[in-house]
């Protein structure tokens, strides 16, 4: 781990350091918070190096003996230069697959075939299998469209895995007295220095040899001192590729492959002196500046402009606060206030520019500490990650991220790492994700990148120091891959999964999101959610089938179809969500007049329909009643609630286990086409509601079957036309209470049958009928004499005449006038062929139920068209 040889001490909490001279790096909890990163293996193998000799040279300040005492440090001193030359060297400690073989690999992936997404290159971070990431990929997710962010120390973006992508490296800096901005790695430091830098390159990493140590070297090391060594902090860039690098063929790939990411450096460059003073006592002098909250400010603004949805953050204090009474301490304290606010804004400004719930998810690791005896025994998640136990209304914004690693074991595959920091007081927002030994993208070096100080540094005329070439290390650097392992590790995980989620559901809000990701996680240590795993580890293949539990009551509005690839295949707002639901009440709407299925056996507290169409395919026992107030709530499954309907549609062939009350504005549509709706309960219809009726002939009908009592206060019967010639006479029963039957409807709305047929109401103890009569007579269509003759000549015809009983069936009289003109001869086949081009557009425009008539992932057929259920829609 990177840890700054410095300590948060509370006495210096007043204390901002924006400028930078040569400082013996001293106790300062602003710079602990700007500059402490939370790193695992070794992002830059000096930074670990000195932190090796500090430990070591309290070893040798115990010895009493003078030439033992040097001895030691001229031991450590050795130790820590083969160790930083062997570090340099490394390269991906996993083999690489050869272009040849990762195209065949991509060749092979299908989408909804999973195991065809695990090619070698998934195969080299462990962490995508472990989450189920490629049930993701085989549902055509891939983070496309997408930008997440990261705030770090800086990416290579030139390095291969990011190639032919819309990355951006963001250029942020200290607010100066002016008011203008500190530029882009303007300076390393200096008594006026200020911070800047670009996101878009890593951050360098110095190390100068001081000439003091010379004694102290073996022969082949001694010409190191004097020298400066150049190596590039990586930290940023593996963090990057873990998140999004490109599935290519070549090394690995990220989480979210096809995603775009910002990336702003949070690390300037730095220059660390090593002398006998650092070897010994630990306390390094270093040339570097830091970020103050102005430069926050600025990437936080830059992040929301740019659509940045979620940002990762693998960093923290280099020693963070052990218990909930020392945090507040910290969060209440007032040289910390500007800092705390500022992260707020960060988030809280993306519901200013883009909506309600669409403000900026904040991924922060939870820390690393020394090694821990048991998972329990972990220190608790940090200052950061625990932000929203100050600032609640930052909660639906945050996530904290701990570290598991693989155990071998099938029945209990994961455990906390035992140096990571456990969930603790964050764990109602805390996920554990993959971060142990993750192989991802590095910036190398061959060799040792030595130059003299003035070839690469230069002062201005205030004496700062600036950068005036990398040439060499650009020319000696290597895109490589490394394993790096920590909480900064399993954070990109969480973040490229967030990704593939935004595509996923692109109706839904950050926040909305976010909570999708939590409610689906796979429980993992003591039965739900607890202070060591949080909600548990991530599953991605439980989070693209919706919600495992609405957290708070939630509203979604169905604005777009679902993202990805998915069985209907076509342009239409649907999705289905498979997962069991529990949790708080769920409201649902959609302005695009979406159709959103729950195939789950629910359980949260309550429905709301508003508009749209909402189907229920599974058994579902809510908290309370459910409230349809327009659009249409299908049940075609089983509903053990009672249904009140306020507006809109309630349609379907399944089971209610429950009252129904139809209120004033309310409509019932039994069936999917024909069917029976089912109601184990009372039923009661209201004046102003309506209850639409398929009838085909000759005797199949929509039919409500009510256990219990059915009561009608008024309401209209909709009488809808199916294909096929009524029998005159022919009776329909569409209503049957066991319980019995008592008041009447208001009438029947006869519109879509035509001017020469009507359905008239019959009633008795226990049902409601409805019969087929004559309405206008034929004779009645007629406009010359002729056509009067015609037609009184057929109204004079047996009720069971075949061509009276077709003729009725007209859907106007001046399609019947037609008609009478054509009987001649050949007058059977005019009449007919007459019907079927008359009655098939009054049909489509009854019936053909382009949103809520058929199954919603059923084909229709060619003749369908607009339907009354879509004209009702329409209406509100």
């Amino acid at each position: 781990m990177k840890h700054f040889p410095y300590k948060a001490n509370p006495k210096d909490l007043d204390q901002m350091h924006s400028k930078s001279t040569l400082p013996y790096v001293r106790s300062q909890l602003f710079q602990a918070i700007a500059c402490s990163l939370l790193v695992a293996s070794a992002p830059t193998a000096l930074a670990n190096n000195f932190s090796l000799v500090s430990e070591s040279s309290n070893d040798c300040a115990r010895l009493d003996k003078t030439g033992e005492h040097e001895q030691c440090k001229s031991q450590r001193l050795n130790q820590l230069i083969k160790l930083s030359q062997q570090q340099e060297k490394l390269v991906g400690q996993q083999a690489n697959p050869s272009n040849n073989n990762a195209a065949t690999s991509s060749e092979s992936a299908k989408v909804g075939d999973p195991d065809s997404w695990k090619t070698e290159e998934f195969m080299q971070d462990w962490g995508l299998e472990a989450m189920n990431a490629h049930h993701a990929y085989a549902r055509g997710l891939t983070g496309s469209g997408v930008r997440i962010g990261l705030f770090d120390s800086g990416v290579g973006l030139n390095h291969t895995e990011f190639a032919g992508k819309d990355h951006q490296g963001l250029k942020i800096g200290n607010l100066l007295d002016d008011g203008t901005r500190c530029g882009a790695d303007e300076f390393v430091g200096g008594e006026t220095a200020c911070f800047g830098t670009d996101g878009g390159r890593a951050q360098v990493d110095a190390l100068y040899w001081d000439p003091s140590l010379a004694p102290y070297l073996k022969p082949e090391y001694r010409h190191l001192a004097g020298k400066l060594q150049l190596t590039w902090g990586s930290h940023g860039t593996h963090v990057a590729g873990t998140m999004a690098a490109n599935r290519d063929g070549n090394g690995m790939h990220g989480v979210a492959f096809g995603a775009n990411f910002s990336s702003a450096r949070l690390f300037a460059d730095s220059v660390t002196v090593g002398d006998l003073f650092c070897l010994v006592f630990g306390a390094c002098a270093r040339l570097i500046t830091y970020a103050d909250e102005t430069a926050f400010d600025d990437m936080y603004t830059q992040m929301n402009a740019n659509g940045v949805r979620a940002i990762n953050h693998s960093w923290g204090l280099g020693r963070e606060p052990g218990d909930a009474e020392t945090q507040d301490k910290y969060f209440t304290d007032e040289g910390l206030a500007k800092r705390w606010n500022v992260l707020r804004k960060g988030s809280l400004l993306g519901e200013e520019l883009y909506g309600d719930g669409m403000g900026l998810i904040q991924v922060w690791a939870a820390g690393n500490s020394g090694i821990n005896p048991t998972p329990e025994d972990s220190p608790i998640a940090g200052i950061h990650p625990s932000l929203p136990r100050h600032m609640p209304e930052l909660e639906k914004y945050w996530l904290s991220v701990v570290n598991v690693s693989q155990t071998g074991d099938a029945d209990n595959p994961y455990v906390l790492s035992n140096q990571s920091m456990k969930c603790g007081l964050t764990m109602e927002w805390c996920l554990a994700a993959p971060g142990t030994f993750i192989n991802s993208s590095v910036m190398g070096v061959e060799g040792d990148v030595l130059v003299e100080l003035d070839e690469v540094l230069e002062a201005d005329d205030n004496g700062n120091a600036r950068w005036s070439n990398f040439d060499k290390l650009n020319d000696a650097t290597r895109f490589e891959y490394e394993d790096y392992s920590g909480t900064s590790m399993a954070t990109p995980h969480v973040t490229g999964a967030l990704a593939l989620l935004f595509e996923r559901y692109p109706y839904l809000t950050n926040a909305q999101v976010r909570d999708v990701l939590l409610t689906t996680a796979t429980d993992l240590g003591a039965p739900g959610v607890d202070d060591v795993y949080g909600w548990g580890m991530v599953n991605l293949k439980k989070a693209i089938e919706g919600y495992g539990q609405f957290r708070v009551d939630t509203d979604v509005n169905m604005v777009a179809k679902a993202g990805g690839t998915h069985w209907w295949n076509d342009a239409r707002v649907w999705d289905v969500w498979t997962n069991d639901i529990s949790g708080a009440a769920f409201s649902f709407s959609s302005d695009a007049g979406g159709w959103l299925r729950l195939d789950g056996n629910n359980s949260f507290a309550g429905l709301t329909v508003n508009s749209g169409t909402l189907e229920l395919t599974g058994d579902n026992t809510l908290g309370s009643d459910v409230q349809v107030n327009g659009g249409v709530l299908r049940n075609n499954g089983t509903l053990r609630n009672k249904v009140i309907l306020n507006g809109g549609l309630y349609a379907g062939a399944g089971a209610l286990h429950g009252d129904f009350h139809l209120s004033k504005g309310g409509s019932i549509a039994p069936g999917n086409s024909i069917g029976t709706l089912t109601i184990n309960g009372n039923y009661v219809q209201d004046a102003g509601s309506q209850f639409f009726v398929e009838m085909a002939p000759p005797d199949s009908t929509d039919k409500v079957e009510v256990s219990g009592t059915a009561t009608l206060n008024g309401g209209t019967v909709v009488a809808v036309r199916m294909p096929g010639v009524y029998g005159l006479g022919q009776r329909y029963n569409f209503l049957t209470a066991q319980g019995g039957l008592s008041g009447k409807f208001d009438g029947v709305d006869n519109s879509y049958l035509g001017p020469f047929l009507k359905m008239v109401l019959a009633y008795d103890s226990y049902n409601a009928y409805a019969d087929v009569v004559r309405n206008a007579t034929l004779a009645s269509a007629g406009k010359t004499l002729n056509q009067q003759a015609t037609g009184a000549a057929l109204d004079g015809l047996a009720d069971n005449n075949a061509l009276l009983q077709a003729l009725v069936l007209l859907p106007s009289t001046a399609d019947a006038a037609r008609a009478f003109d054509q009987l001649s001869g050949e007058a059977h086949g005019s009449v007919r062929s007459v019907l079927a081009d008359d009655s098939r557009h009054l049909r489509n425009a009854a019936l053909g139920r382009a949103r809520t008539g058929l199954d919603a992932f059923t084909a229709q057929g060619v003749g369908a068209g607009f339907s009354v259920w879509a004209d009702y829609q329409s209406r509100g």
